[in-house]
Order: C-alpha cells, then structure tokens, then sequence
C-alpha cells in the first residue's frame, strides 16, 4: 500500500497545536491546529464582530454532523440551527444495491434546532419537528447519537477517547464574518441504523464528526470532500474543502494513523450536471491526488426567495494517493466516503 513519494519535499506539514480559545481580545483567532480548544464558545467578541440578539440571529449558523461508512451503508446525519431557521439531514445510502434507503432534509422554524456552541465535552445538538427527533451528545468522551424519523431509526455510539486528536481552524470570512470548525475521525462506532424492516449494524468501523459554527456570509458556498475509514490496517482520514475557509491553512487535513496534517490548498474537478460522474480533488503541493467515483447522490434545490439552497453530495469511493509528514506515499483503493457542492443564501 505504502511506496516513496516521487517529489519527497511535497510533503504535508505537521500542525501546530490548538490555542486555549477561539476568541482572543475580542476578535477569532485565525489557523489550523491539531487538537480541541478549551474554551470554544463566542462570548468577549468585539468591534466589527458585535452582534446584537437580532443580528445574530441572521448571520450565526450551528451544525454538528455525523458520517459512518460500513460495508453495507453509509449515513450521514447533521442538526442544523441557522438562525432563523431550523433544519436536518438523515440520508443511509444502501452500498449493495447503490440507492437511498431514506433522504430526508426538512425546513423547520427556528427554535426546532438547537446546537451547542461546546463540541467536546458537553457538546449538544438537538432537532425535533413532524415525526422527527434526533440527538448528538458527548460526555466523558462518549459520543451518543440517536434519531427517530420517519420510519428510520439510529442508535449509535461513538468513542472520542481513542480517537486520534481533531482538526481545528477558524478563517476570517470578510468584515465581521468568520468560521469555527473541528473535525473529527477515527471513532470507533457500534450500534444499528433500521429501515423500515432493514437493519444495518456498526462494529467499530471509524465515524467522523464536523462541528461548524460561524458567522456566515449571506452567499455561501463550497466543494467538500470527507473520509474516515480504514485500508489495510490503517486510519485513514481527509477533510477537504474548497471556495470556503480558504485563507491561510484552511481546513484542509489529512489523519493517517496519527494527528491531522495540513495538505494545504485543493482543487476539486467535477461535472455538477453528471452527478455520477468522477471527481478528481488535488492538493497544489502535489501530496494528495484523489479520484472519487460517486456510487449514489443525494440531491436538492430550495428557492425560499429569502433562503435558497442547492446541493448535490455523492456517496461513493476514494481512490489515488495521499503522502504523509515523513514522505510516504499510500495508495488508496475504494475508500469510502462522500463529497459535496453547496451554495446557500441564508
């Protein structure tokens, strides 16, 4: 699986650890680090970064999503609290027979969604609506995530404590305008997703988490590839995005049995008209050349005249090469994992 890298100087870069907070004299304090903040939480900012209750509400966005490949599925679930709107995903894409089982992403009104501002210790998202109640919460290092909806059901259970450490970064977005997010990989999950009569049952397979929390542009978009899973013994995880959080490191990042690395710029090649045709995702170093091959995709296009939201996100495979801090140069073959193209006014 492994061989030396052809150009050993394109190499991603170890990251430095994470700072104690996010918020240091009243402004975010921008990088990408290995590793949790203590203090997470908005509280001291200032200047053009004070937001009143109302102002706030129109521009802070909350997300805690979860993503699990097993060999039979792969689910992704997200609690959204945007504000002045509520929202959700629960998709589970069905590997063997190449559909989706459920794909569900409701509009709700605010107060539906509730997403703490912690995602460590005492992180809490919560979504409630019409046959609909899901939960994300951690304490002790134990990850519990469980919805209800519709006639799915997930009872999931993850371990943050044998993880390898998070990626965090936080970006400057434009005047007043910033983005918090962690990343998480390597979580040993275990428990059942059902469907209708369907059940699909996890056993240690490694999940991953995104918290996001920022202060959003009114447009918004971004390119989003993401993977945590295991090929021949190894973890092997990425974070990748591009057109969001581009300045500095962004959050651009790479676990391979070990601490995110930072794999720097990407660029992200695909037909959005051909949702099933490949993409090919490069970093600028030369360290990471991916071709993802979508297996299935779940699509949407809302137009709230004040809200309008489009996106295609294609479960599917990894295939290509990644180089790690040392220079070694892994092959991957078929890892799974999801991709996506958003653009939102919100």
């Amino acid at each position: 699986m492994a061989e030396a890298s052809e150009n050993p100087a394109a190499c991603p870069r170890p990251l430095p650890p994470a700072p104690d907070r996010v918020v240091v004299s009243g402004a975010p304090v921008e990088g990408t680090w290995a590793g949790a903040v203590r203090e997470a939480g908005f509280g001291g900012l200032s200047g053009e970064y004070a937001h009143g209750f109302l102002g706030r509400r129109l521009v802070e966005k909350r997300w805690q999503a979860l993503f699990l490949a097993t060999p039979q599925v792969m689910i992704s679930l997200a609690i959204v609290d945007a504000g002045y709107l509520s929202s959700g995903i629960l998709s589970v894409f069905d590997r063997g027979a190449r559909r989706m089982l459920i794909d569900s992403n409701p509009v709700l009104p605010p107060l539906f969604a509730w997403v703490a501002e912690e995602p460590n210790d005492g992180m809490r998202a919560v979504l409630t609506g019409p046959r609909i109640g899901a939960r994300i919460e951690r304490s002790g290092g134990r990850i519990l995530a469980t919805a209800r909806w519709g006639n799915a059901a997930v009872d999931l259970a993850l371990d943050a404590r044998r993880g390898p450490p998070a990626m965090t970064a936080v970006s400057r977005l434009g005047p007043g305008r910033f983005n918090f997010t962690q990343k998480l990989v390597g979580l040993a999950a275990e428990g059942e997703i059902r469907i209708g009569n369907a059940r699909f049952e996890a056993r240690g397979e490694p999940a991953g988490l995104d918290f996001t929390h920022g202060y959003l542009a009114r447009d918004t978009s971004w390119r989003w590839a993401f993977a945590s899973a295991r090929q021949a013994g190894r973890l092997i995880g990425f974070n990748l995005s591009e057109g969001f959080m581009d300045a500095g490191a962004g959050e651009n990042a790479l676990w391979i049995d070990g601490a995110p690395c930072s794999v720097g710029p990407v660029r992200f090649d695909f037909e959005p008209s051909a949702p099933l045709a490949p993409w090919r995702i490069r970093s600028a170093d030369g360290s990471l050349d991916l071709t993802f091959q979508p297996e299935g995709y779940r699509a949407q296009s809302l137009d709230l005249k004040l809200v309008i939201s489009k996106y295609l996100q294609p479960f599917g495979v990894f295939s290509g090469h990644v180089t790690n801090t040392s220079g070694e140069r892994l092959e991957l073959d078929s890892l799974p994992g999801v991709t996506e193209d958003h653009t939102a006014r919100w």
